[in-house]
This record gives structure tokens, C-alpha cells and sequence, in this order.
């Protein structure tokens, strides 16, 4: 795909690579385009040192050289297709689309119009071949372009990457492949069976693989994986000129797969699938009980939503057996199960295979507990009032309560406490205690609710508080029980309470800066903390939604304002654009009637956050804007607002927002912003 890429390249910057004098060139022609006879100089196109051969040779035509669209479909592997009816031209590879249409000074490419530039279409010639401009194809194709003045020759050069390492992640129920590059990758696929394999080929790669311990003698990748669904891994340059890279995964059966790749990280990755082959309502052992059908053991999270209420599950490298599934349930707990195959409400999308099942609880009943548990490839969920059997919670003291858990055997444990979320994490081995998955609320005046989930080593029990707390470990290091007591920390209860999140954050990384490679999501953080700094020091209460680099779903940050009576949300972002020259700073917001969960006017709120980023960051306004489709401002019931801090597809903005002293005065701004709307309702 990347020989694909690379060829267009060469044709584009040969049409374009600069102005081109036609006095001297060698050879001319004349062509039919739009039913006149023009006179054109002709070009010569070289492709990694190999001239390309077409019916119709490139053209020279307002100084900027045209190539035939089919001969850069079939020297760089992309599809090409012509819509005769709006006179469209298509050229695809796996990670580009470009749509141009015969005289359209408009091109689209992966689904974005824009000005073609050059003021050179694409052109019918001869009532019979499209050209297309060099120069543009080949700067969104990305190879290297020169041209020879002496010969009229166009250069194209493939950018060859090398492929530098192959290795396993055993982040999920199944593993998982990730292969290192030095540059972008370029695959296409092919599923064999008798064995069952999948082949992979990185067209204009190298295979540069150094670690010894997956080398064979012949300097090939060649190791045994041994962990479902993967027997081992092979890897080889399959061909010179073009260089491709073939990788051979041997399965244990027919599995599915999906493919992601990361232009920044240089990284591609390969999950393989679970299917979810069925879903419906049982009585278990006398319990209500959702049954979930799997080809494999799934790999899942859980969490409850409200307004209304309802329990989200997610099976994570999942896909549904049909496009979504709506199930009429009526029992005492739950009314309708609904699933399909889950789209992310992130701005920049992530390519996760995700089937998302949900329960939409009676309007009569507030959210039961949630058990889960998995036998083999069958998932059963429990709904119900039933709660942990192995942890113990009283909150008889005055001003505290204590929790204990009980293990089948002593042993050791981890306790951690992140005072910005409010969350305590106890970590077990899952050897030494019986304890099922599940969520139990709880939603006292310490506790919203407790979740047990678990790791390949680990039971992770999670009690999520709705105060600051402090705590005390009374058990041993090694012990049977853990137990621990806490209490409140006092804090000004008449103080508001503001939420700040921290946009994107583990395996999404948001925008990346093509000017100073620096991912949205760092910065996003970075002001984060100094913001809950400054409101802290201002004598609000704060919660963040993100503390660390970590991937929280979106429905779960508004959540997590939402369970806590938060005051108000803000949630921290920066931008791009695919035009260099757009900078400033943008607010955004969703109206009430726009939400079913708010009631309040948002604007006033979103315009003391704009007005004091404007004042106090001095850049270009960008104006206040309705975006109801953003779960976390449309989600939360509180006044919220999502602030664009700056671009970093700008130049100069891009430098600017990558510097300390911007993030302490974005975060004072929207401080100032915060304390100037609670002194405008008088609150």
C-alpha cells in the first residue's frame, strides 16, 4: 500500500513540484480536454529508480504536470474507481481516500472538502482518461518527490520504513500483537484456512528486527506464543523492490481479528475477537439474570449510569452477531436489554472492536446490585439486591465507618488512595479470596458504590466515596482479614464543588501537534492539575476526573460529576484544524433544552469561562459554540462547559501552548471564569 502511495506521490509532485517552462521541453502533444484541442508538453514519471509505463504519458498544463489516474492506482496498489454519473474519480488505499471530480476546484480526502490547490483538476482527457495533479496527490500520499528540469523527468521516491520489533500484550483476555515501525504503516491482510493463519503484509518496509530471542538462525522472526488464539508468530521480507514485509500469525482455530494503527505511535496493532453469539433473560439459581453467549471468555467493563438509570457493560475486542438488539425484559429490576456495536463519542476515533450491552432499569427502582459471573464463554450477569459475600462495610460511627474484606487464607495486599478521585483501590491475590465481579451501591453519606473486578493476578476491589477521607490499615501486611477504618475530612461543605476533566487520556491520545509531536492528552492534564490547584487554593472542592494517563469512558466522567452533586463541570481540551493558519481559543456548550438532564441556562456559565481564557490568554476568539453532541457537557446535570485552549496544527500556538507559563495562566483564567459566574448568580 505504501508502493501505492508512494507512486501517486510521484506523479502529484511531478505535476507540481514547481513551475515548469514549456519553451524547451523535448516533446508535445495535442489533447482533447472539455471538447478543445490544446497543446501540452509531455513528462517523463520515474518510480524508485523505474519509469512508469502508461497508454497516455503525463502532461504539462498551466505549468503543473497531470498523470493518468490508473497508472497511479496500479504502480501503488490503491483502488481506483470512476463514478460516471457525478463524473467522481476515487483513489483508496487502506489509510487514504480521495475523491476528485472533473474540474472541481474542491477535493475530498477521508471525508473532508477542501480547495485543491495549485488551481489544477483534474481533467478529462481525450473524452476517455482522467489526470489528476502531481504535486497534490503526492502531498497527501506522502513520498518523495524531485524533479529533473534537464529531462522533464518527475522523481518519485518511496519513504521505506522498518518494521522493528514484533511482540506480544497481554492487556485482555486474549493476546494481543503490536508491530514497531519507523514510519507509517501500510498493510493490507488476508485471512487463510487449512491451517488457520493470518498473513499481513507492510508494503515498503524492511524487516529490521534486532532482539535475539525471536530471531531464528536465518535472521527471520520466528517464536511460539502459545496463548489463545496464537500458536506462534513468523516474519520475513517477502520482496525487494517493492520492499514488503510478511508477517504470518499460525492460529489454533478460526478466530476474528481487528486491525488498528497509531500514525504517531508508528505502531499497528492486531486484537483478536470475541463474538457475541447471544443475549436474553434467565432465572439462575433462582436469581434474575442476564446470559451473554461468547465464541471466547470475554474481556469486559462494567458501570451504572443515571437519569435514567441503567448498567452499562462493555465486551471489550467484541463484535455483536447482528447491528444491534433490543429486548423486552420486564422483570422486577430491569425493563429492556439493549446492544450493538459500540461507536466511541470521542473527537478523534479510536479503533477499538467494542460490543456495549445495556440495562435499562424500571423507572420504580433506583440501581441494583450487579454480580457477574463467567463460566467458560458464558457470561452471567445477576441483578439483584444481593451483595459481596467476603466484604463487610458498617457506618455506624459518628464520623467514619470501616470496611473489612475476608480472604480464604492470609496473605498480602496492596490498599492505595487517590484523593482527586476519591477512590480507594485494594488490590488481592484472586488465589486467596472467593469474591465475585459485580458493582454493589451503596450511596450513603460515604460510599456511592463498591466495584470488584480483576487482572490476570489481581482481585481489585474499588470503594468510590463521595467525601475526602482519611484512613487507617488495622490488619497485618499479611493477614486473612483487611481491615481498615476511615472518617471524613471536615471541608466547607458551603464551598462548590467543581469537577475538572482532564480530556482523553490512555489509549487515547487526542490531537497530536504536527509541529512539537505533543499528545492533547498530556496537556490536557497538565492544566488540569494546576487548574485543581488554584480552585483548592480558592477554597473550592474539586474533583478530577483523571489524575494520571488513563482511559475513562465519557459517559463515566459525566458520571462521576453527577453522582457526586457537583456545581459545575469543565472539561479541558485543545484543538486542530486541517489548516495551518487557525488559532484561538474556543468554549463549548450544551443548551438545556438540548439535554434531558439539565435544567439550568448553560451560556452564562460558558461565557465567564470565555470571556476570562480571552482576557487572560490574549488570543484569537473563536467564538462560544452549541455542541450537543459531546456526552460530558450534554451528560452532566450541573453547568458545564468544554474549553479549547489553543491549536496545535497552528505554528505558533502550537510552540506557545507546549510551555509551562501557558498552562499556569490557562488554568487561572479558567479559574477567574469559574469564581466570576458564582459572583454573577450570587452564589
Amino acid at each position: 500500500m505504501k508502493k501505492v502511495v508512494a507512486v501517486f506521490i510521484m506523479l502529484i509532485m511531478l505535476m507540481g513540484v514547481g513551475t515548469v517552462a514549456l519553451a524547451g521541453a523535448p516533446n508535445s502533444t495535442k489533447v482533447s480536454i472539455n471538447g478543445k484541442q490544446v497543446t501540452v508538453g509531455l513528462a517523463n514519471v520515474i518510480f524508485d529508480g523505474n519509469p512508469i509505463e502508461t497508454d497516455i504519458p503525463p502532461i504539462i498544463l498551466s505549468d503543473r504536470i497531470l498523470v493518468p489516474i490508473r497508472a497511479i492506482g496500479n504502480h501503488l496498489n490503491a483502488e481506483v474507481s470512476w463514478n460516471q454519473q457525478t463524473k467522481e474519480a476515487t483513489i483508496k488505499t487502506t489509510s487514504q481516500e480521495i475523491i476528485l471530480k472533473v474540474n472541481s476546484p474542491i477535493v475530498t480526502v477521508n471525508g473532508v472538502e477542501k480547495d485543491i490547490p495549485y488551481g489544477v483538476p483534474a481533467i478529462l482527457v481525450n473524452d476517455a482518461r482522467i489526470m489528476v495533479p502531481l504535486r497534490f496527490v503526492s502531498e497527501v500520499l506522502g513520498c518523495f518527490v524531485d524533479w529533473n528540469q534537464d529531462t522533464y523527468t518527475g522523481i518519485i521516491i518511496s519513504q521505506t520504513s522498518e518494521i522493528t520489533d514484533i511482540s506480544i500484550e497481554n492487556s485482555s483476555a486474549m493476546p494481543k500483537i503490536n508491530i514497531i515501525s519507523t514510519g507509517k504503516l501500510e498493510i493490507k491482510e488476508e485471512y487463510l484456512t487449512e491451517p488457520d493463519r493470518l498473513i499481513i503484509d507492510v508494503h515498503n518496509s524492511k524487516l529490521s528486527v534486532t532482539d535475539e530471542s525471536i530471531l531464528d538462525s536465518n535472521g527471520n522472526v520466528n517464536f511460539i506464543v502459545d496463548k489463545f488464539p496464537i500458536k506462534s508468530i513468523r516474519a520475513a521480507q517477502f520482496s525487494n523492490a517493492p520492499d514488503t514485509v510478511r508477517i504470518v500469525i499460525d492460529l489454533e482455530k478460526s478466530v476474528g481479528y481487528n486491525i488498528s494503527t497509531s500514525d504517531e505511535e508508528k505502531k499497528a496493532t492486531i486484537s483478536f475477537l470475541n463474538s457475541v453469539q447471544g443475549i436474553s433473560s434467565k432465572l439462575v439459581k433462582g436469581r434474575e439474570a442476564i446470559v451473554i453467549e461468547n465464541s471466547e471468555e470475554p474481556n469486559y467493563n462494567i458501570f451504572t449510569l443515571s437519569n435514567p438509570n441503567r448498567v452499562v457493560i462493555d465486551l471489550l475486542d467484541s463484535k455483536l452477531w447482528t447491528n444491534e438488539l433490543k429486548l423486552d425484559v420486564n422483570t422486577e429490576f430491569i425493563k429492556q436489554v439493549r446492544s450493538s456495536q459500540y461507536v466511541s463519542d470521542q473527537s478523534n476515533t479510536i479503533e477499538d472492536k467494542v460490543v456495549r450491552v445495556v440495562l435499562d432499569i424500571n423507572e420504580n427502582r433506583a440501581i441494583p446490585n450487579i454480580m457477574v459471573d463467567i463460566k467458560g464463554t458464558t457470561m452471567t450477569i445477576f441483578v439483584d439486591e444481593e451483595t459481596f459475600d467476603n466484604i463487610s462495610y458498617s457506618n455506624l460511627y459518628e464520623n467514619g465507618a470501616s470496611i473489612k474484606i475476608f480472604a480464604e487464607e492470609e496473605t498480602d495486599y496492596l490498599v492505595s488512595y487517590n484523593e482527586n478521585s476519591r477512590q480507594m483501590e485494594i488490590k488481592v491475590d484472586k488465589n486467596n479470596i472467593d469474591l465475585e465481579n459485580g458493582i454493589v451501591t451503596v450511596n450513603d453519606d460515604y460510599i456511592s458504590n463498591i466495584v470488584v473486578n480483576e487482572d490476570e493476578d489481581y482481585k481489585i476491589i474499588t470503594f468510590k466515596f463521595k467525601t475526602k477521607i482519611n484512613y487507617e490499615v488495622l490488619s497485618d501486611k499479611v493477614d486473612d482479614t483487611i481491615n481498615i477504618s476511615f472518617e471524613k475530612v471536615q471541608e466547607n461543605n458551603g464551598a462548590k464543588l467543581i469537577v475538572i476533566d482532564a480530556g482523553h487520556g490512555g489509549k487515547d491520545p487526542g490531537a497530536t501537534s504536527p509541529i512539537t509531536k505533543t499528545k492533547e492528552k498530556d496537556l490536557n492534564l497538565k492544566v488540569a492539575l494546576k487548574l485543581d490547584q488554584k480552585l483548592r487554593d480558592l477554597g473550592f472542592r474539586t474533583i478530577l476526573t483523571r489524575s494520571t494517563d488513563e482511559y475513562i469512558d465519557l459517559y463515566e466522567r459525566a458520571e462521576i460529576a453527577n453522582r457526586n452533586n457537583a456545581d459545575a463541570f469543565i472539561s479541558i481540551h485543545f484543538n486542530s484544524h486541517s489548516s495551518s493558519s487557525v488559532s484561538g481559543i474556543q468554549t463549548l456548550y450544551c443548551p438545556a433544552f438540548d439535554s434531558k438532564v439539565k435544567e439550568g441556562d448553560q451560556y452564562p456559565f460558558a461565557e465567564a469561562i470565555h470571556d476570562a481564557l480571552l482576557s487572560g490568554l490574549d488570543r484569537n476568539d473563536k467564538g462560544i459554540v452549541k455542541r450537543p453532541e459531546l456526552v460530558v457537557i450534554r451528560e452532566t446535570k450541573m453547568v458545564a462547559a468544554l474549553v479549547e485552549l489553543g491549536f496545535l496544527t497552528n505554528a505558533e500556538e502550537a510552540k506557545l501552548i507546549d510551555t509551562d507559563s501557558y498552562h499556569e495562566k490557562a488554568a487561572e483564567a479558567i479559574a477567574n471564569g469559574i469564581v466570576n459566574y458564582f459572583n454573577s448568580i450570587g452564589k
